[in-house]
């Protein structure tokens, strides 16, 4: 990729909602550090150079690689990372000029907010008016899953913007989900339950009272949009749980025989003896 001058990696993950033209201004690596001591590849910039591409595959079967995968040989190649400058973008043309060229930089989190480090009790941790890249890392938890919504706020940004998508593959527009759909026979059925649940979330969504307020309203993609969910959902969703969990308890009590001793299955003969107290 040496016929462009700088990359800009995003993870299928992550939504941009604030420009991030600053990131072009990186010299020839910048990444985030997560956890103190290790970058997140979920957010790069490059500057492609031949050269460090054959040193990185020349070191590709020696260094270690914590994930197995690019990230943690990302982290192997680039040690020193962790001590590296944090990116500026507003620094001088003229300080620029004089300064030694750094070999990386760490991002900000603005530019890779990720919502399972930084948001607590659903709200950021960090200033949500200058968030520039929300990244989705919470385990299986992905934002194109609609029924995420109700367990993490800032999934409303992204099925916002999901929803004002032309569709641009079969199935895909204003946030439709293909897998929703079965096609059998020739004929197109929707899973009943999931066509159900999903018809009554986004009348929730179009007739509630509760915006996402999270980003701010001059970002390039306006996540302040009346995407909408009342409050009482998350009330009831711990109600059926708990009720469920207190009718799978009485089940498991009424079926196990409380005379039958864990783990051989003997009648336990000194509860029913008079004697034994």
């Amino acid at each position: 990729m040496t016929n462009y001058k700088k990359v800009v990696y995003l993870d299928a993950d992550t939504i941009v909602v604030k420009s991030i033209e600053d990131l072009f201004k990186c010299e020839k690596f910048c990444a985030n550090l997560k956890h103190s001591e290790r970058l997140n590849s979920g957010v790069m910039v490059v500057e492609p150079s031949e050269a460090v591409f054959n040193d990185m595959m020349s070191k590709v079967n020696t260094l270690p690689s914590y994930t197995g995968g690019d990230q943690g040989f990302l982290n192997s190649y680039y040690s020193d990372f962790p001590n590296a400058h944090v990116f500026d973008p507003n620094i001088p043309q003229e300080v620029l000029k004089v300064r030694p060229v750094p070999e990386m930089e760490r991002l900000s989190t603005l530019y890779n907010a990720d919502v399972g480090l930084y948001m607590l009790a659903n709200k950021w941790m960090v200033d949500e008016s200058e968030l520039r890249v929300i990244h989705y890392k919470l385990g299986p938890l992905k934002p194109w899953d609609w029924w995420t919504f109700w367990l993490l706020k800032p999934v409303d940004v992204w099925q916002n913007v999901g929803e004002r998508l032309e569709e641009t593959l079969p199935g895909t527009g204003g946030g439709k989900n293909p897998n929703d759909e079965l096609l059998t026979g020739g004929f197109l059925f929707r899973t009943s339950l999931c066509n159900h649940i999903r018809h009554l979330y986004f009348i929730i969504r179009s007739s509630g009272t509760v915006a996402y307020s999270g980003v701010s309203s001059s970002s390039n993609i306006n996540v302040n949009n009346p995407t909408k969910v009342p409050v009482y959902l998350g009330g009831i969703s711990v109600f059926v749980c708990f009720m469920a969990a207190v009718v799978s308890l009485g089940i498991s009590i009424t079926i196990v025989p409380q005379q039958v001793m864990p783990w051989t299955g003997k009648e336990n003969s000194d509860a029913t003896d008079p004697s034994f107290c």
